[in-house]
Parts: structure tokens; C-alpha cells; sequence
């Protein structure tokens, strides 16, 4: 029987992103792992420190088309990460950067998702941001979800 996921090595990402929290969220961090398979990306995210919402416990969780973290304006952060990473133009929530919201306990999100929407090769060099709210999957062109909480750039794992 042939393995269906027979490059996934769990110990050894091909690229990886270090999530850190902005001015709204100071002490958010985490760490996102992707592994190239053979026809997608598994992505495995860790993070803590998520601040409670009043919206829900959902936050949504993209890729944007630039690894430009800077914070810039302190009650608007992250814009220069750019919009969602959509290469092919697709309307909400079909961008290749959409992907499953987080969902927080405590603070704590875990995300292990499977996409076989991008390589590995076409987001190094993008960035992960989690939003305030949660992704609504209807709203153009980015799912209504907020302010940028935090941001990571995603590169290769050494």
C-alpha cells in the first residue's frame, strides 16, 4: 500500500513562521510549521497568548501577500502584510491564502489543515496573520475578520 503522505517527515518542516503579537495583542506568539507533500502544504500552528474575543473564540487565520511585518499604525497593524494571498484571483473564501479559522481556549489555538491550494515555494516569503474576529467566508474581499492581531514571515527551515 502506497503512503499517502510518503515526503512528511513531522520533525523536520520545510519552512516554518514565528507569529508575533502586535500593540493589540502584546503577548500573543506562536509557532506555524508547513511541510511540502506531494501535491500540497500540511501547515501546523501553535499559538498562545490569543486575547479573549467578544466576538467569539474563532479567529481568522490567512496568509497576506507580503512578509512585511511592520506594525505601523498601532490601532491598525500589520497593513503592510498586504491583502490575502490570491495569485489566481478568486473571490473569498477561495483565495489560495484563505485557510481554516483558529479556534482558542484559553488563549491557546492549535490549526493542523492540509491545502492543496499552493506549494510550499509560492508563500515563502508571504506572511501569516491572525485577525481579531473570525473569517465570515461571504464578505469580499477578505471574510469581514478585523484587525490584524499578529503577523509572521514565513521562511524556509534551516
Amino acid at each position: 500500500m502506497e503512503k499517502l503522505f510518503s515526503t512528511y517527515t513531522p520533525d523536520k518542516p520545510d519552512a516554518y513562521a514565528n507569529l508575533i503579537g502586535g500593540p493589540l495583542a502584546p503577548n500573543l506568539e506562536g509557532d506555524i510549521f508547513l511541510y511540502q507533500l506531494e501535491n500540497g502544504v500540511y501547515i501546523r500552528a501553535f499559538i498562545k497568548g490569543i486575547p479573549p474575543s467578544t466576538a467569539s473564540n474563532f479567529y481568522g487565520f490567512h496568509i497576506h501577500q507580503t512578509g512585511d511585518c511592520a506594525i505601523g499604525n498601532s490601532t491598525n497593524p500589520f497593513v503592510a502584510a498586504g491583502d490575502h494571498f490570491n495569485p489566481t484571483d478568486e473571490t473569498h473564501p477561495s483565495h489560495e491564502g484563505d485557510l481554516p479559522p483558529i479556534l482558542s481556549a484559553h488563549g491557546i489555538g492549535i490549526l493542523s489543515v492540509y491545502t492543496d491550494r499552493f506549494m510550499l515555494n509560492d508563500v515563502i516569503g508571504k506572511s501569516f496573520i491572525l485577525h481579531e474576529k473570525s473569517d465570515d467566508f461571504t464578505t469580499q474581499p477578505s471574510g469581514n475578520s478585523g484587525v490584524r492581531l499578529a503577523c509572521g514571515i514565513i521562511v524556509p527551515y534551516k
